[in-house]
């Protein structure tokens, strides 16, 4: 049976789009942007359109990984040269590469607590507790903080949680009749008690939320690299250039909580250390000892930038308890 030919097609040349109805010279219609792809056809020739562009995703794939982590900075480059079709979008790659990371984080991290020393621990559990004032505290806190503190102490095990409740009534006696927990000291002593509470699964929300903040300090990060080098890029190509680092960044990350701790753990880290300096060089040009400074002042400023980032991914996943 013939396949049936769509409209707006005639066999071995395309006439028109038939969407809209223009002239169309190529796979792509110039007016409306509909490709000239047929689903009037049968299943197998429809599958085999599908596996090949899934190859051809796939070695765009390896093209952009290749080339961001053989050369650095040669891709950030390719885009302000606005030669972007052979390559993955920088946003869907790190997308792709940061989830990767925090899904492998969530895996590998061991959020039990150490139970080889709490023998240690119980010890001091015990001269903490001595003459601690707890109903005081509970007094300071709402009903619900009250009723976790009784559960917390009630637990079997945990001795460094039942510790910092001993020792914060311990620093409440020692301040005086007078002292009373308000304002911002009441509000940070209601959310560390929700922390101990469910500790575990404060710490799973805080890996959960990690993204959100790490995405957040992209746009700072790239602001930070349109001071360093004022009037050299748009905005947009300092951007990109971070997404780019953040990506290399996140992919060494994954490998090193894949591989066991050692010599090339160490390696690795100095590698990425090396390939920001070089994709710093590459991208913008400067000479070896301007790059140098600006290399080892990005870090730092860096370095500060991501505590604000933390900050917020803590508030939220307080909130979030």
């Amino acid at each position: 049976m013939d396949e049936e030919v769509a409209p707006g097609v005639r066999e071995g040349a395309v006439t028109s789009c038939p969407n809209c109805g223009q002239a169309r010279s190529g796979p792509f219609c110039a007016h409306c942007g509909q490709n000239d792809r047929n689903y009037a056809r049968s299943l197998p020739l429809m599958l085999g359109e599908f596996v090949k562009e899934t190859f051809e995703l796939d070695s765009r794939f390896l093209r952009t990984l290749k080339l961001m982590v053989l050369r650095p900075g040669e891709l950030s480059a390719e885009f302000s040269r606005n030669r972007r079709a052979s390559y993955s979008s920088p946003i869907r790659f790190y997308l792709f590469v940061s989830l990767a990371f925090f899904f492998v984080l969530s895996l590998t991290a061991d959020l039990r607590p150490p139970q080889e020393r709490w023998g240690e621990a119980t010890a001091e559990l015990d001269r903490a507790s001595e003459g601690a004032d707890v109903e005081r505290l509970q007094s300071m806190l709402p009903e619900e903080q009250r009723r976790k503190i009784d559960e917390i102490l009630a637990q079997p095990g945990r001795p460094y949680l039942k510790i910092v409740v001993y020792e914060a009534a311990n620093a409440l006696t020692e301040a005086g009749p007078d002292f009373a927990l308000e304002g911002f000291d009441r509000f940070l002593a209601v959310q560390a008690v929700d922390v101990m509470h469910q500790p575990i699964l404060a710490i799973e929300r805080l890996v959960d939320n990690l993204p959100i903040a790490m995405f957040v300090t992209l746009p700072v990060y790239a602001g930070l690299l349109a001071l360093f080098y004022l009037r050299r890029r748009y905005y947009v190509e300092h951007l990109v250039f971070a997404i780019h680092v953040h990506t290399v960044a996140f992919t060494v990350f994954t490998v090193l909580m894949l591989i066991p701790e050692g010599a090339l753990s160490g390696a690795l880290s100095l590698a990425l250390l090396a390939y920001y300096y070089l994709a710093l060089k590459r991208y913008y040009g400067d000479g070896v000892v301007l790059t140098a400074i600006k290399w080892c002042f990005s870090l730092v400023a860096y370095t500060i930038l991501l505590v604000p980032g933390f900050v917020l991914a803590m508030f939220v996943t307080l909130y979030s308890l």
